[in-house]
């Protein structure tokens, strides 16, 4: 397993050409097979690929994995098919947080979060949720839903992630390695059920296969983990898989820290709530 940075985000829109994103290296997939391209996972969320031809670039990236500054930060050009046209090394962004506060140990199990009364409420809570036309990180949307939820209605949501194996990835050429978004426990007709809430891809609160299906486009089914590591542990293995978690948690590396050394967060980080609205919505706190 690998904790990686604080700046992570999901592509909302189909790259074009001489996208730029500034990010940091997740891992380098070389495949399993004979011929395989070379696929760069970067830690804003994308999937970015290597042509043959241009192997000094991945060798520009390698050059700083292998001194260990795995803290290193690039600008990096992608093409209409997202291959790699240059690479930059640059500083720290001025909105990543260099020293991120430590987690809170807090109880296994003492989150628990609250039961929504109707669908109505949820749809309510849908429909009063940010929305912009921006280009955003989605852990960053989700943070921000989380909170204000919270701060204007009392309500202690989840979180669901979605992480795409780098076998469908490599199927199907697609475009990220993983996805998160808010979800409800819901009352409905006398159970209660989970619905996501993913202002950006849908018109109001779906199940988690309603969710899922608009990623997969198999319309396979996800294994859902309890540990990061059963999917970092086994990247190849099915097509996705699914993990929940409470409300606080802002990106991948906090469930990998949860899991090697046993902190968890009990409170919402201000750091990172006010990072979050500045880079989905604009706004300074």
């Amino acid at each position: 397993m690998r904790v990686f940075g604080l700046l992570l985000m999901c592509l909302s829109l189909p790259l074009l050409a001489g996208t730029k994103l500034t990010t940091q290296i997740y891992d380098v997939d070389y495949g399993n097979q004979p011929g395989d391209e070379i696929l760069v996972l970067l830690t804003s969320g994308h999937v970015a690929k290597v042509l043959p031809e241009k192997a000094e670039l991945l060798d520009q990236i390698q050059e700083q994995k292998f001194l260990g500054n795995n803290n290193v930060w690039f600008d990096i050009t992608l093409n209409n098919d997202r291959y790699i046209t240059e690479v930059k090394t640059i500083e720290t962004p001025a909105h990543v947080i260099e020293n991120p506060l430590p987690l809170i140990q807090g109880m296994e199990n003492s989150y628990v979060p609250t039961t929504v009364a109707s669908m109505e409420v949820a749809q309510k809570y849908h429909r009063s949720g940010r929305r912009n036309s921006k280009d955003s990180q989605c852990f960053n949307r989700a943070m921000i839903w989380s909170y204000e939820w919270w701060k204007n209605h009392s309500v202690k949501s989840m979180k669901i992630l979605i992480f795409f194996t780098r076998t469908y990835i490599r199927r199907y050429d697609f475009e990220w390695w993983f996805h998160i978004a808010p979800y409800l426990h819901v009352m409905e007709n006398g159970k209660v059920v989970e619905k996501a809430m993913d202002l950006k891809y849908t018109s109001g609160p779906r199940s988690f296969r309603q969710w899922t299906d608009i990623f997969m486009r198999n319309k396979a089914e996800c294994k859902v983990i309890t540990k990061y590591s059963d999917y970092a542990d086994y990247p190849y293995t099915g097509e996705c898989y699914l993990m929940r978690t409470n409300m606080y948690t802002y990106q991948p590396a906090d469930l990998e820290m949860n899991e090697a050394w046993g902190y968890k967060k009990d409170a919402f980080i201000m750091d990172e709530v006010r990072g979050a609205y500045l880079e989905a919505y604009d706004i300074r706190l």
